[in-house]
């Protein structure tokens, strides 16, 4: 029985050894997604509202992802603040009109993956939680199973034998009872 307690041990251990690094990964792309979220909902797809935007880095440092540089980008915003008529009625401030929506389309599709990615990593980080749990748990020498369901939940999410399966049932289940004993004598 414990042989197999301690195959479900080594099966979590890879699994586990990188949850600290996709937590600050998770971090990062919530960090992110909030920067972007707030872009947007700041500039709400009005395009003189971009070149005012406090955090200009932000914009900057995503440039060479739409194939510009900071010259560009610059250049568009004097133009667009221009109140000229002449300067409105020039291809170049059609142009910029249109690199500056690039900008803001960009940032739409780039929310759009962050989302994604975020809740991907969140459900990854919530398995690997998981999978501490029951790792911590199962390398101490008395383990107690708190929620039933999500422990079967656990097993069943894991292949492994059935007999093995069985065996570390049977252990927490003793485990178990045996917890409960003392805490009722």
């Amino acid at each position: 029985m414990d042989n197999s307690v301690k195959k479900m041990t080594e099966m979590l251990k890879p699994l586990i050894v990188d949850l600290d690094d996709q937590k600050t990964n998770l971090n990062d792309k919530k960090q992110e997604l909030e920067n972007v979220s707030r872009l947007l909902a700041y500039t709400n797809d009005n395009l003189d509202m971009v070149s005012v935007y406090a955090d200009q880095d932000l914009i900057i440092n995503n440039l060479d992802k739409i194939n510009s540089d900071k010259d560009e980008y610059k250049a568009s915003c004097y133009l667009l603040k221009s109140e000229n008529e002449n300067v409105k009625n020039l291809p170049q401030y059609e142009k910029a009109c249109n690199f500056i929506q690039s900008i803001i389309d960009y940032f739409k599709e780039c929310k759009s993956r962050l989302v994604t990615e975020t809740q991907d990593l969140e459900k990854l980080c919530r398995e690997k939680e998981l999978d501490k749990k029951y790792y911590d748990a199962f390398s101490d020498s008395n383990p107690y199973i708190e929620d039933i369901k999500e422990f079967e939940e656990f097993m069943q999410k894991h292949e492994m034998d059935e007999d093995d399966k069985i065996n570390i049932l049977i252990y927490a289940i003793k485990n178990n009872a045996l917890r409960y004993e003392r805490k009722n004598s």
